[in-house]
Parts: C-alpha cells; structure tokens; sequence
C-alpha cells in the first residue's frame, strides 16, 4: 500500500462503506439455494461487502494495531534529509477506555423466575460471557459493528449448549428485510484458505432462520462456488447477530482519523528537525569546488567521476555545503557554520496539544493525564468529569442491551426444545440487564451509602452495593450470616451510630465483619 499524505485532502471510504445490505422479502421467500441465480446474487453481495465496505474494516483495524497511514507516506525527495513516519497510539486508547468503561464490571442479568435466572447463569458461565462481550465491544469500538454467531455445541459430560463465537466484521455480513423493522432475513460468514503454490478455497457459509448453507470454491475446476451441504438448527432465528456502537454504525475512533494523522505528521516533522539538527551540514564559504571534469554527467546520463556535481553529492553526503566565492576582488572571506532551521518550540506544543485536546474531546474520551482529572476526588466531582463520557456510554449500553436480549432469546429457542417444557421461557423478555459504569470508587463512600440505605432497602440490595468493596456475591453473603446465626434468618444487626462519615460504626454490624 503506498499512499501519499493527501489523504488529509480527499474522501477516505466508499460512498457505501457503512451500508446496510436488504433484500425484499419476497425475493428472499422466492430463493433456491442451490441455483445458479441465487449463487450469482450471493457472490455479488460477497464483492460488495469485499470492494466497498472491507477496505475501511481494514484501514480502522490498522489504526488500532497502531499502523497509520502515516507509515503509508511518500518518500521524502531529498534521500538524505530525515523522513521518520512516527504512528500514535490513540485508537487503541481510545478504545480500551470505552471497553473498560461499559464492561470492565461485567454485566448482570436478573429474572425473577428462578428456575431461567440458573440456566442464564450457566449460560454465561459456559461461554466466558464476561470475556466475550469484551470482544463484541472491542470490534464495536474498532469497526463500529460486531457478530457473533450461536451455535450448539457439547460440553465435557456430552450435554449439548449454546455456544457464542466472534465472527470477524471483515467476513461477516448480514441481510435485512426492507420493512421498517428491518428483520434480519439471512447473514453470511466467508473466509479463505490459502494452501500455497496457488492453491486455495472459499468458503461461504450462508445462514437463515432455521436452515445452513455451506458452499465451497476450491478455484481448481469451473464449478466455481457450488453448495456442498445444509443443516438443519432450531434457533427459529438467524443464529448470527449484529451489534452496533451506533445508528451509524462508526467506530470510536473513526470521526478523528484526520487529527490523528496531523498529530502523526506533527510528531514525525519534529523526530525529522531533530536528527537534521545532529546531522547539520556544515557550510564553508570562501573555497572553491574542486572537481575538474568538464561535463557532470555522461553520455547515458551517469554522474561522472570528480565532476562539480559529484563533489557537490559527496559534499551533501558527508553533511558538507562548499559555497564558492573565488574570484573575489578583495581576497576570500572564509568561514564556516552549520545550517539550522529554527524551530518553534512553543507554538509546536501548543499545536500538538491542541491535536490532542480535540482527540480525546470529539471521541468523549477523558486525558487522564490531565492534572485537573487525577488525584482525590469525590465521587460526584469525578462524574461531572465524566459527563460526556457517561452520556456516550448510555446510548451505547441501550444498543449493546439490544444485541444481549436476542442472544437470549434465541438461546431460549433451544432450551425450549432440549428442557423442560414446565419452565417458563418467555419470561426471558423480563430479563433485567444491568450495566455498571467501570469508575474509581472510595470504599468509604460505598460503606457510607450502605450504611445510609440500612433499613430503607433490602439486605441483599446492600450486599450488592458492597460487593465491589468485598468482593464477594450477595448470595454467598447471605448465606455466610445464615450460618453465622445458627440457620436462622440472615439479619444483620442495625448499627448504634449510623454517621455515614465514620466507618468505624459498620464494625458493630453483620455487614462490616465482611468488609
């Protein structure tokens, strides 16, 4: 790939990079899979995805492996002057933030039947949910979208389970109906194997409601891409589903790509002036050139040996300028002194900070190294700080819930089938998600509000705001204060002194004896 800075002056993507892909639902209720026509409309939505949307998937993935387009920069003219291509690394800032903001306390799921609370909860626990979802929101941050693909799987007893896989944004497509509700009609996963010396494969893996189809191109014959094999699954629902970081379907970076590159260009000028200015030329006036071929360049146009020019490349070469000012009427003046640009080191600071502000700024993202951010602070200053960021972390928890509740439901679909018809799987809808926004919290101030909110709440409500103190789940401690109590009702005994500002009143209480 070789680009020249001027992508600081056009259009980066395809007018269609972020377009969603639709097909009118009878067109999709009049498709047979193992035609010719089908085949060639599937291998047609296959380019696009390829030609006009992967190119910006794999431009913001090379922003987040920290490989900006400025190491895509020309080659400077001058072969000796210095030409270093300095790449930040604010996508993946960027990014790491936001993931550890939304999810870096992993999300709850309560229902009130508790017979579906259990099987969500090994659910969960099967397919490292918490892990997961880390990964779902990473490629949201990245590429403003995410998949994950349901599958049934068997687990070391041999029961069967659902099992979430990240499908990668690169390969993975999904086609909607052209209602307003924009019901999913089929997604698509495709992929390569390359076995060398010309020989490869495709794959397309083509997935509806209820039916798998797998096609094949081994490129070796004229078949070209030919379904091999279908399977059937219960899901009653395309098993892929798509997340969105927003309607828009942008990464969390995507909107400054442009700062970033002036703040790449900005920090490789300055690593340029510096090695310039350890490797200064030397001017010396007052001597003459002393090359003595007549011509500088041959007749194939080769420099010739000990010509001006020559001497001259020598000269540059070994950081050298001869200014020749013979015959002069008055005698030569010679003199010697290194050429040095002047730099502004104010105003470059001032610029680059500047970058940096409308960075983090446009991208909600906070400058933790900013002296007014860090150091004590009360909760409820350090939440006006992060405003914005919360603002920005709601809309897209409500996005992300989205995405959670149909997991669910079409997990439901198969517990209906393999359980127990007695249990009452619609009541998944009352699922209740919970987000927990990943901020520094003083364990005084949670003991405090505990100790406020004792008696006005229930015991289990308070052992949920204490868990990030003691780390240990409401139910285990409820449990503990059973035990403790002989097997009788878990009460915690009310403090004498409820002055939330001194903590040594909790050590009277049930609840203190396990922080």
């Amino acid at each position: 790939m070789q680009e020249d800075i001027s992508f600081l002056r056009k259009h980066r993507y395809h007018k269609n990079a972020n377009a969603v892909f639709r097909m009118a639902e009878e067109d999709f209720e009049a498709i047979e899979f193992d035609s010719k026509e089908w085949i060639y409309r599937l291998e047609k939505y296959i380019n696009r995805h390829r030609n006009e949307q992967v190119p910006r998937l794999q431009e913001l993935k090379r922003y987040y492996l920290s490989d900006n387009n400025i190491k895509y920069r020309q080659p400077k003219t001058d072969e000796y002057a210095a030409d270093n291509r300095i790449a930040s690394d604010f996508a993946r800032y960027i990014t790491i933030f936001e993931q550890g903001y939304m999810l870096g306390q992993p999300v709850q799921y309560k229902n009130n039947d508790d017979t579906l609370q259990v099987k969500i909860d090994e659910f969960n626990k099967q397919n490292n949910e918490a892990y997961h979802n880390v990964l779902i929101k990473t490629d949201l941050s990245t590429y403003g979208r995410a998949y994950e693909l349901e599958t049934v799987d068997l687990d070391s007893q041999n029961s069967a389970f659902v099992k979430l896989v990240r499908l990668d944004p690169q390969q993975t497509f999904v086609v909607y109906d052209d209602t307003t509700d924009s019901n999913s009609l089929f997604g698509v996963y495709y992929y390569v194997i390359d076995y060398g010396d010309g020989q490869r494969k495709d794959f397309v893996n083509v997935y509806t409601s209820d039916m798998l189809y797998m096609y094949v191109n081994d490129n070796q014959n004229e078949q070209g891409l030919h379904l091999v094999d279908t399977d059937y699954y219960a899901f009653d629902g395309v098993p892929i589903n798509e997340f969105a970081n927003n309607e828009d379907r942008t990464g969390a970076y995507e909107p400054v790509l442009d700062s970033i590159d002036a703040y790449d260009l900005s920090q490789s000028e300055l690593a340029n002036f510096q090695q310039d200015s350890m490797d200064a030329i030397l001017m010396i006036t007052g001597n003459p050139y002393t090359g003595t071929a007549p011509n500088d360049l041959d007749e194939e146009g080769n420099i010739v040996p000990n010509s001006r020019l020559a001497v001259s490349l020598a000269f540059k070469r070994a950081r050298i300028m001869i200014m020749d000012d013979n015959p002069n009427p008055n005698g030569s003046a010679p003199d010697a002194k290194y050429l040095i640009k002047q730099y502004d080191a104010a105003g470059s600071e001032t610029y680059k900070q500047r970058l940096v502000n409308d960075i983090l700024r446009f991208t909600f993202t906070p400058d933790t190294l900013d002296a007014n951010f860090s150091g004590v602070q009360s909760g409820e200053s350090m939440k006006y700080k992060l405003m914005a960021s919360d603002n920005r972390r709601v809309m897209q928890q409500r996005l992300f819930e989205k995405g959670l509740m149909r997991r669910l439901r079409l997990a439901v679909n198969i517990w209906r089938i393999k359980g127990n018809d007695a249990v009452a799987y619609d009541a998944i809808n009352e699922t209740n998600i919970v987000f927990t926004a990943n901020i520094p919290k003083s364990d005084s101030e949670i003991v405090a509000l505990a100790s406020q909110l004792y008696g006005t709440v229930s015991d289990e409500t308070l052992f949920e705001i204490l868990k990030t103190v003691t780390g240990i789940d409401p139910e285990v401690e409820l449990e503990r204060i059973k035990e403790e109590n002989g097997g009788g009702t878990p009460t915690p005994r009310r403090p004498e002194n409820t002055d939330s500002k001194k903590l040594d009143t909790l050590k009277t209480v049930n609840l203190g004896d396990k922080i």
